[in-house]
């Protein structure tokens, strides 16, 4: 393209150069050809050095774009006896995240489903080799409940074992800033031992704001302490709010078969959802999306509680491109999705799994083995 405009350009010098037109006022006709080149082809050839010197070095802005959104069935494998494959489709959505230079920068910043962001806002206190690594992670805890999930809500039994409730991020205006830090293992809470992550939101939702919780810690350098915090408010305002996310330390659990979600180079833990509702098209007969192509967004919890993620412009512009019908977000992600959905996308708030399986059968379907009643049917 650049060689393009260059050519349009030299034509253009070309057509004048042969015209007759007297000279304008103050030109002095002597100076030579030579010395015009050099008096105004070289701030324009600074100006070109510059933009390319701008294009090599990057800045501390990260580019947040839309990425793909690709079905999720073909990349969950069950054992063939137990397994339906659905011809409707399940759409995981994600973002391409790449830091920018100069002229990237700004050409993200006149795109509407682009947002170019402070490297902190994308990484906060986390070195960029450790982002990657930990996005990774995020992705491999999110399959893990996604299944989990998915069996247990259709009845398996599925034992689970940890030793504790890791901290891995605590929000900066939080109650549990200065208290906790990444790495920190909560092993009890009230007084009663918790084992896994869940034992601990559990108790914590218990509280209302203002209300205070005694944790146990086993410390991210060692040795063990006793934090008593003050609890914040969550933005609904009812619950009382820590303001960190916790994992399950060597977290184990005991499937009653295989079940197996292949998610490539994909990271983070938004694909949650979109992983349960695929495990469960695929262990059960009929079509849960009602033969539909249905994207979905938002991270999954053991409890079945969906989260909200981050890019949701960016993931709505994917899913409008990949032509799906419906849109599964979290409420907090609802109005964003919404405003760029455009007016052949539906976008569904959903804040369970529970929500998220009312909203197919309301779309037509098929739930009857999730013991969900079909829509518009009693019961």
């Amino acid at each position: 393209m650049a060689g393009c405009d260059r050519q349009t350009r030299r034509t253009d010098v070309d057509t004048i150069d042969q015209m007759v037109v007297p000279p304008p006022q103050g030109w002095d006709t002597s100076e030579s050809s030579d010395w015009r080149w050099v008096r105004w082809g070289a701030p324009a050839f600074v100006v070109v050095l510059m933009l390319l010197g701008s294009m090599q070095v990057s800045l501390p802005y990260y580019a947040l774009a839309p990425g793909d959104a690709r079905q999720v069935n073909d990349l969950i494998s069950v054992p063939k006896d137990r397994a339906f494959p659905p011809r409707g489709k399940v759409l995981l959505s994600t973002v391409s995240l790449s830091r920018v230079n100069a002229l990237q920068a700004f050409f993200g910043w006149l795109d509407s489903d682009v947002d170019v962001l402070p490297e902190d806002q994308i990484l906060g206190k986390t070195p960029r080799k450790e982002f990657t690594q930990q996005n990774i992670q995020e992705m491999d805890t999110s399959k893990q409940l996604a299944a989990v999930v998915a069996l247990r809500r259709l009845g398996y039994e599925v034992a689970e074992q940890g030793k504790g409730a890791r901290v891995v991020q605590v929000e900066k205006e939080a109650s549990a800033a200065g208290r906790l830090i990444q790495g920190d293992v909560i092993t009890g809470i009230d007084g009663r031992p918790a084992s896994l992550s869940q034992e601990v939101v559990r108790a914590i939702r218990l509280h209302k704001p203002g209300e205070s919780v005694r944790l146990d810690v086993l410390g991210a350098k060692g040795g063990t302490r006793v934090e008593e915090i003050v609890l914040g408010h969550r933005p609904d305002g009812v619950e009382g709010y820590l303001g960190v996310v916790l994992d399950t330390k060597e977290q184990k659990f005991d499937y009653p078969f295989d079940v197996v979600i292949d998610s490539g180079t994909i990271g983070g833990p938004s694909a949650g959802l979109a992983f349960t509702l695929g495990v469960l098209d695929t262990l059960t007969a009929g079509e849960l999306t009602g033969g539909k192509s249905v994207a979905a967004t938002g991270t999954i919890e053991i409890d079945g509680h969906v989260g909200d993620v981050g890019g949701v412009v960016q993931k709505t512009a994917a899913v409008r491109a990949a032509g799906a019908s419906v849109f599964l977000v979290p409420p907090g992600e609802y109005e964003d999705a919404r405003s760029h959905a455009g007016s052949k996308l539906r976008v569904i708030k959903v804040t369970s799994l529970d929500d998220a399986i009312a909203a197919l059968a309301g779309l037509g379907g098929d739930v009857s083995a999730l013991g969900v009643a079909p829509a518009g049917t009693p019961g």
